[in-house]
């Protein structure tokens, strides 16, 4: 084989590879790219020569001042000086359409008597969504586990302590009571933190009526003489549970934390038709703590168990939807989640 069929045959097999490569010389300038390299770069919309041959990798790291560029830019040189044989790190790549993630890999090689570095970028983006999906399910049980263990135990203790009681002397109706609070409060716990464990992703999407949906959960909710006021309805695209859920959670949401026995409870279709609302005229919440509402068992009063707005905040992200909390024009809360599927 002549070294001219040899290396063509070499630079071929670099085209083939589903990895984006580059090779640059001692100063850090590309000399060679393959075809994945080319291409990602024409996929997005690279202003330039999508080859990049001829322009310094390092020079460029070191304009974009960024973290992952500097580490990158280090990690090279130091391959180049020597320092080490090769570097890899993993860093995240922002397009205008979604979040990949790569693997960039530096090794030295020599030829012909100069020293070269391949720079090769892996696309692990399938592997980095399952990882962090994993580690958000693990985050989910672990404060899951942590609901059951300590809030759980508050009121067994209490229903324990008044049934010893009630063995010891006659039965009083007051702790009867207590013991049916204690108990039925355990139930409440037990049921939001099975729906926080094992609803992490959408069934089956229908399309279903903003009105019909937001009624039927009212209907499951116990909300006293509060009132629930439907503005207007559209369709949309949506698992039917996992919606039953969102609306059921921030109508007892309003109802514990409104603070007014006439509530009034809204649901509305936002301007544009990209999703809903459900608001309240009730005390409303802080701006200050508007970021910490979805977080697992926070809560300001003392019957709720501080799961319903994760629930629903994880029920929202499932359908890939956004929910945003804000004030009210009488001043309660206001919940929109924008993002809806509408039917095509």
């Amino acid at each position: 084989m002549s070294n001219a069929t040899s290396s063509s045959l070499a630079f071929s097999s670099l085209d083939a590879l589903p990895t984006q490569l580059a090779i640059l010389d001692e100063e850090g300038v590309i000399v060679y790219t393959n075809r994945a390299w080319r291409e990602f770069g024409n996929e997005h919309d690279y202003q330039g020569d999508s080859s990049s041959v001829g322009m310094n990798y390092l020079g460029v790291c070191d304009l974009s001042g960024a973290t992952d560029a500097t580490t990158a830019s280090e990690g090279i040189r130091a391959v180049i000086d020597g320092e080490r044989d090769s570097f890899s790190f993993e860093y995240p790549c922002e397009t205008p359409d979604e979040r990949l993630w790569f693997t960039m890999r530096a090794t030295r090689f020599a030829d012909d008597g100069e020293t070269y570095v391949q720079v090769a970028h892996l696309d692990i983006t399938d592997r980095k969504r399952a990882e962090l999906e994993a580690e958000e399910k693990a985050e989910r049980l672990q404060n899951l586990a942590r609901m059951l263990s300590h809030d759980l135990r508050n009121p067994l203790s209490v229903a324990v302590g008044y049934v010893d009681s009630l063995l010891d002397e006659a039965v009083d109706a007051d702790g009867l009571e207590q013991v049916a609070g204690a108990l039925d409060r355990m139930d409440d716990i037990i049921t939001d933190g099975l729906v926080l464990a094992r609803h992490d992703a959408v069934g089956e999407l229908s399309t279903v009526d903003l009105e019909t949906r937001a009624a039927a959960a009212w209907e499951h909710v116990d909300t006293g003489s509060a009132e629930l006021v439907v503005a207007d309805s559209f369709e949309f695209r949506a698992d039917p549970s996992l919606l039953g859920h969102v609306f059921e959670n921030l109508f007892r949401n309003s109802v514990e934390h409104g603070a007014r026995d006439d509530l009034t409870v809204r649901v509305g279709v936002l301007d544009g038709e990209q999703g809903f609302y459900v608001e309240d005229d009730g005390v409303g919440i802080p701006a200050e703590a508007r970021d910490e509402v979805f977080e697992a068992g926070y809560t300001t009063g003392e019957e709720g168990t501080g799961l319903g707005l994760s629930i629903v905040a994880q029920a929202v992200r499932a359908h890939d939807w956004d929910i945003a909390v804000t004030e009210a024009e009488n001043g309660g809360a206001r919940f929109e989640i924008t993002g809806v599927e509408r039917p095509a």
